[in-house]
């Protein structure tokens, strides 16, 4: 781990720091939210599809349940490693409720994935158990059947919650003292964005310290408010919103298996749902897809809430005045559990372009190649340190040491910059940037300026190396609506709008869509291995 160099410019969170800390099981933190004390029955899950309901008590009856079940026929033990490889469920908070209780760890996986990707994270975290869904039973049997998998059982989730009703419920373990700091709750994976995905080690602290903190935002959580629960709970994203962050504060969340935007619309207007956690890809369909003024949704929604990867001003103002609703961004990582900036809805003056600021007991620095804090309004990677900050990746300590300092700091890749009132804005991955003889370009800024256009449905971009200018020039990836419009009609148009260095010198190509992860975040590597494509404008631009 790196040493810092002692003189820094540290951004503190203007709530100060958490009051009350919890420790413990993240369990027992959720059996003992206020709502809940005062209201045992009080409705925290609906199913989507049939209407469903589950109360709180009924959530952490089955979870009791799920405990005995699992230690006493499938022998998992404290610090045993079990996989949920599942879509969206009904039950699933009280599964991982069941799981967590009796001190053993989790490790969600992305229901995309084929086997060999399964196995990777099967092996590296020697998960025991696999709990899943028929529908992905297949992959599951050749993921365990490879080299490097140590499954002994594989169970549905439909029939583990069956099978849970023969058995008695049994009381979570307790974590006494500081266990919960270093007691790890969850593998998560990252994205791998950037390569391989890593084991986040995220522990029972970092779970409730992150609620802790988002409740102090204020954030609309709180009886009464219904939430959309369509992200997946295998992402951090999802399964901190739908497990813990609303369930904890008393409001109710209305469960998808999976996204589907039709679904989702139909459900706004029959569940009463007026708040939605959401990614960019689904903000890019409530402002442009023409189902929204068929299910005549305007007014329906009050508040939407993005995260994963950042929203350009045009594309937050078209919602907003389609659906006449407040659109907000906040930001996280995996790795930090995930959130560590929000905005103050009560501010009405903030920038809505921005991730707000930091959650309470969050710090933070803005640092540039050569390890040196930059002044406000200066660009530079976004380093920050809290409680919720994960304790490193799973049997990789030198991923560990590249990103996290000896005294806590986390490095997360992303571009920040600062204004004077101190909100946050992300600018770009450092990774991302394209270097354009001389000049840093960030995707990000041509992705939002594509994303105006009328027929421009979704966009990405990546630099495109010529080895003979020694550079890379901007390349565009773009998904249009109809046949009536040209590419290069399309690079005409972005071309006239940006700086020269800034233009599509390395073409556009049209997709039918563009690779993303399930949190919504552009697969830029594929796009960048990608051959065969017909590229529309490419030139030696003599820059």
């Amino acid at each position: 781990m790196q040493d810092l160099d002692m003189t820094l410019k540290m951004y503190t969170s203007p709530l100060g720091e958490l009051s009350n800390v919890y420790y413990g099981n993240c369990v027992s933190f959720m059996q003992n939210a206020a709502p809940f004390k005062e209201n045992p029955d009080l409705e925290v899950y609906v199913d989507a599809k049939t209407g469903k309901t589950l109360s709180a008590r009924q959530v952490f009856d089955l979870s009791g349940r799920v405990s005995n079940l699992l230690s006493t026929k499938y022998g998992i033990q404290y610090d045993d490693v079990v996989c949920i490889f599942s879509s969206n469920r009904l039950y699933t908070p009280a599964v991982h409720y069941g799981i967590l209780g009796l001190g053993a760890i989790i490790s969600p996986a992305n229901i995309a994935y084929v086997p060999k990707e399964l196995n990777h994270q099967l092996g590296l975290s020697q998960a025991k158990l696999v709990i899943s869904t028929d529908a992905l039973m297949d992959t599951v049997k050749q993921a365990t059947e490879m080299e490097g998998s140590v499954v002994k059982n594989i169970i549905t989730i439909e029939d583990l919650v069956q099978e849970s009703q023969s058995y008695s419920p049994q009381a979570p373990v307790e974590l006494p003292g500081n266990t919960a700091v270093t007691k790890d709750a969850y593998y998560c994976f990252s994205s791998g964005t950037s390569g391989v995905p890593k084991g986040v080690m995220t522990t029972h602290h970092n779970v409730t310290a992150n609620v802790q903190q988002q409740e102090v935002c204020a954030m609309d959580y709180r009886p009464g408010n219904t939430f959309s629960g369509f992200l997946p709970m295998s992402h951090i994203f999802g399964l901190m919103k739908l497990i813990y962050t609303l369930p904890h504060a008393g409001s109710k969340v209305v469960i998808f298996e999976k996204f589907d935007f039709e679904q989702t619309l139909q459900s706004i207007r029959k569940h009463n749902i007026r708040f939605l956690h959401i990614v960019p890809p689904i903000m890019v369909l409530f402002a442009k897809s023409p189902l929204v003024d068929e299910y005549e949704i305007r007014g329906s929604v009050e508040r939407m809430f993005c995260g994963a990867a950042p929203l350009s001003d045009s594309l937050i103002q078209q919602v907003q005045s389609r659906l006449n609703c407040h659109v907000i961004q906040g930001y996280g990582l995996t790795e930090t559990t995930p959130v560590t900036h929000l905005p103050d809805v009560n501010i009405k003056e903030y920038n809505q372009a921005g991730i707000g600021w930091l959650v309470p007991s969050m710090k933070a620095r803005v640092v540039d190649p050569d390890g040196k804090d930059v002044p406000k309004g200066g660009r530079g990677e976004l380093w920050v340190k809290g409680p919720n900050v994960m304790k490193g990746y799973l049997k990789n300590p030198k991923a560990t040491s590249e990103v996290l300092t000896s005294d806590g700091w986390f490095k997360t890749g992303d571009v920040a910059m600062v204004d004077e009132k101190e909100e946050f804005y992300i600018v770009d991955r450092v990774k991302e940037l394209i270097k354009s003889k001389g000049h840093q370009v960030a995707p990000a800024e041509l992705e939002a300026i594509l994303l105006t256009h009328p027929k421009v449905l979704d966009a990405a971009v990546i630099g495109h190396h010529v080895p003979e200018e020694g550079s890379e020039y901007p390349r565009a990836f773009i998904v249009i609506s109809g046949s009536d419009t040209h590419p290069l009609d399309i690079k005409k148009w972005f071309d006239a709008k940006v700086s020269r260095h800034k233009r599509l010198w390395g073409g556009v190509v049209v997709m039918d869509a563009i690779p993303k992860n399930p949190s919504g975040k552009i697969l830029r590597r594929e796009l960048r291995t990608r051959t065969g494509d017909h590229v529309h404008g490419f030139t030696n631009s003599k820059l």
